[in-house]
């Protein structure tokens, strides 16, 4: 069976079986009343990663050199600032304190590409610090500020320059260029003067502090772009550029993506779920509403990534988009055969998430695992933040069962995705 054929066996194995019981309301009914469901932070339990989609290791000294430059920065600021305001001398103990007790926290991101991201995050908030206080202390910055954005500018042009998408074979050239540029888009945003550093530093210590942090996280990711790319290339012999392969595949997957959103098209972009039964408070409602705008998001952030060349970035956007279609599809059959509103309970959240767990467990079937696992992290994610919008009240019953209903459904999408992402890269 080709690889289009099993995309469109795989669209329909995600139908309506199976449906019953998947979904309720947040309340469990009696007489005329309806009692609140109270959901444990740990309702939807936790998911093991899969493996990074990153071709080659990633080593930890990467990250360490952000915790380093991040713990010297911070050094820098005393303990208790001595400054003429006290209120601002109040803020600074307390960000600072904030700053140190982050850096003494590990990074427990499930892919070596996000412990960075948590490192640089973190070296961002000490510089933040230390500009504050420095801009409070009556040390002007500005100069120093403009200094390295344009150093990081320069360099940055360099870089994104000879960014040739290198790879031992177009698909990896997707897996390993997609994070570097990421990096470089977030660098070259970072590179605008905008937060601008204060002409009266010591009167808006916090707007230099932002000035300052921002120059430093730029140089911080620009420094990743330039390293993952270099651990790569490192480890594979001289691989040539897959660039013309790489615009090609998404010219074509873009046009996939076009079609598929044209079937779907009067359930994109609606508030209310276009249905004739009422499901006002049932997880059909947030599955719907999931379902309908990942699919917007990610044909949208396809035509985005692609306008501004950003080829392999696209090319993930567009398996995305594919798999959220063939979810939106399933997730409308099963509302219309009448799933996803049955009564909901704690054991019924629970179920829904083991039956998404299942389905994520299942990508390890798919024709490239790292692929699948990249095209899977929306649904990845779903577990990831659950437990804090349960615990702070973000989410009912009804929208944590939507939620995870919907990791199901779009879990199950994956691996006949990225067949036909695939097929398309050959």
């Amino acid at each position: 069976m080709t690889s289009r054929r099993r995309f469109l066996a795989g669209l329909a194995s995600v139908g309506v079986a199976g449906l019953a019981g998947c979904s309720g309301l947040p309340f469990v009914e009696g007489d005329d009343e309806r009692e609140y469901v109270e959901l444990p932070r740990d309702a939807a339990g936790s998911i093991e990663w899969p493996d990074s989609p990153f071709p080659v290791a990633v080593p930890p000294t990467l990250a360490d050199s952000h915790r380093e430059r991040a713990e010297t920065l911070l050094a820098s600021v005393p303990t208790d600032p001595s400054v003429p305001n006290g209120a601002i001398a109040e803020e600074l103990r307390t960000d600072r304190e904030r700053t140190a007790e982050r850096l003494d926290e590990a990074a427990d991101d499930p892919w070596p590409t996000d412990r960075l991201e948590t490192w640089r995050g973190r070296r961002h908030e000490a510089a933040t610090v230390l500009g504050a206080y420095r801009a409070a202390t009556g040390e002007d910055d500005a100069e120093e500020v403009e200094t390295q954005r344009r150093s990081v500018r320069d360099a940055f042009g360099s870089l994104a320059a000879d960014h040739e998408y290198r790879a031992s074979s177009p698909l990896e050239a997707v897996l390993a260029h997609e994070p570097i540029e990421a990096l470089l888009a977030d660098c070259r945003g970072r590179t605008r003067p905008n937060p601008a550093y204060p002409d009266d530093p010591v009167a808006h210590p916090f707007r230099a502090g932002d000035a300052v942090g921002r120059v430093e996280l730029a140089r911080a990711t620009l420094a990743d772009a330039a390293r993952v790319r270099s651990v790569y290339l490192t480890e594979r012999d001289d691989p040539p550029s897959r660039w013309t392969a790489l615009i090609d595949a998404s010219d074509r997957l873009g046009l996939a993506v076009s079609r598929a959103r044209s079937t779907v098209r009067d359930f994109l972009d609606v508030y209310e779920p276009p249905f004739e039964a009422d499901l006002d408070g049932t997880p059909a409602t947030a599955l719907f509403r999931r379902a309908s705008g990942q699919v917007s998001a990610s044909a949208d952030e396809y035509e985005e990534r692609r306008d501004d060349g950003d080829y392999a970035t696209a090319v993930i956007e567009a398996g995305q988009a594919l798999a959220a279609v063939e979810a939106l599809r399933a997730a409308i059959e099963g509302i219309r055969g009448d799933g996803y509103q049955d009564p909901v309970s704690v054991e019924s959240v629970r179920e829904t998430a083991d039956r998404a767990r299942d389905a994520i467990d299942a990508i390890d079937e798919s024709d490239d695992v790292r692929l699948a696992a990249r095209l899977a992290r929306p649904a990845l994610e779903t577990f990831e933040y659950l437990p804090e919008y349960i615990e702070d009240g973000y989410v009912d019953a009804a929208r944590a069962q939507g939620d995870l209903a919907w990791a199901e459904l779009y879990a199950r999408a994956v691996p006949p995705a990225t067949a036909f992402v695939i097929e398309r890269m050959e």
